[in-house]
C-alpha cells in the first residue's frame, strides 16, 4: 500500500481555547419602580451597560456619572455601582456581565483598558447585535450551546470594534488579592472533573483555607464551593444537552462522586431532574 498524507499534517488554519460565562445578558428597565441598589461586581467579571431609551444616573466607585441614550458604561471587577432614572421616563437598558476565559487567565477582558464610559455612533447597530443573543437564548434546539456563544462571540466583537479598548500589559502581573481569587478561579476551572478540596484549593494560591474562604466570598458573592458547584452543574447541562452520556458518566465527569447527590443539587439548581432537563433540549 503506498504512503498517503494524514489531513492533520496539513497547516493549522486555526485554534482557540474561550471559556464563556455569561451572568446576565437582558433587556432591563422599562418601569416607574426600576433602579439598581448599591451593587459590587464578582471580581473575575466585566458588565457592558448600554442605554437604549431615556435618560439614566449611575454612580461607580463614588463618582456620578449621567446617561444618555447611546452611551455604553463599561463595569469591571470589584467595582462598585448603583442606577437611578426618572420614573416619569422610564430607563430601557441593555445589559450583559460576562467573563472569556482564554488558558489560565480568568476573564481576558479585565487585561483590556476600558474607558468608563463610551458614546456609540449606531444605537440601532447595537441594539440589532444585543438582540441576535436574545433571540439565540430563547431557542430550544439541540445547538443550544453552540448558537448562544457564537451570538454573544459576534456581539461582543462587534462591542470591542466599536470601542477598542487596548490590551494593558501592566495588568498580567499579580498585584492584589483579587489577583489572587481570579488565579483561583483558573486553577479550579482547570479541575472541574477532578475531587477539589477547599484546603488544597486555597493551597494553590497560597492561602489560608479560612482567610481563602472569606476572601473568595467577599469578592464573588459566594462561598468557593458553591461557586464550584455552580460550573460543575453548568458543565453537565452541557453534556446533558449535547451528549449522550448517562446520568452516572456525567455526575463521575463532572466531579460528583455520588449520582444521588448530582441528581438532587441538579433539580434544585434547574427545578427539574437531568433526564427531564435532557428531554426538554433533544
Amino acid at each position: 500500500m503506498s504512503w498517503l498524507p494524514y489531513h492533520h499534517d496539513w497547516k493549522l488554519a486555526y485554534q482557540t481555547e474561550m471559556g464563556l460565562r455569561v451572568h446576565w445578558f437582558g433587556r432591563y428597565g422599562s418601569s416607574a419602580e426600576w433602579s439598581v441598589p448599591p451593587s459590587r461586581l464578582a471580581a473575575d467579571m466585566v458588565m457592558f451597560f448600554f442605554v437604549e431609551k431615556h435618560n439614566c444616573a449611575a454612580i461607580v466607585n463614588g463618582r456620578k456619572m449621567n446617561l444618555k441614550r447611546g452611551d455604553l458604561l463599561v463595569v469591571s471587577g470589584a467595582d462598585e455601582f448603583s442606577f437611578t432614572h426618572n420614573p416619569a421616563k422610564p430607563l430601557c437598558s441593555l445589559s450583559a456581565c460576562l467573563a472569556l476565559q482564554q488558558g489560565n487567565v480568568s476573564n481576558t477582558l479585565l487585561q483590556r483598558t476600558f474607558e468608563r464610559q463610551y458614546t456609540l455612533r449606531n444605537v440601532s447597530q447595537y441594539t440589532i447585535e444585543f438582540e441576535k443573543v436574545l433571540a439565540a437564548l430563547a431557542t430550544t434546539s439541540i445547538h443550544r450551546d453552540l448558537t448562544i456563544a457564537g451570538a454573544i462571540f459576534q456581539w461582543l466583537g462587534y462591542v470591542m470594534s466599536e470601542i477598542r479598548a487596548p490590551l494593558e500589559h501592566s495588568l498580567l502581573h499579580e498585584r492584589s488579592v483579587v489577583d489572587r481569587i481570579l488565579r483561583a478561579e483558573a486553577w479550579v476551572n482547570s479541575r472541574l472533573k477532578e475531587v477539589v478540596t477547599l484546603t488544597e484549593w486555597a493551597k494553590a494560591i497560597g492561602l489560608n483555607p479560612v482567610y481563602f474562604g472569606r476572601v473568595f466570598k467577599r469578592e464573588t458573592g459566594q462561598r468557593p464551593m458553591e461557586w464550584l458547584n455552580e460550573r460543575r452543574l453548568q458543565m453537565a447541562s452541557q453534556y446533558l444537552s449535547s451528549t449522550h452520556k448517562s446520568v452516572a458518566e456525567i455526575a463521575n465527569t463532572c466531579g460528583f462522586t455520588n449520582q444521588f447527590y448530582f441528581s438532587r443539587v441538579f433539580r434544585r439548581h434547574f427545578g427539574q431532574p437531568p433526564l427531564k432537563y435532557r428531554r426538554g433540549r433533544f
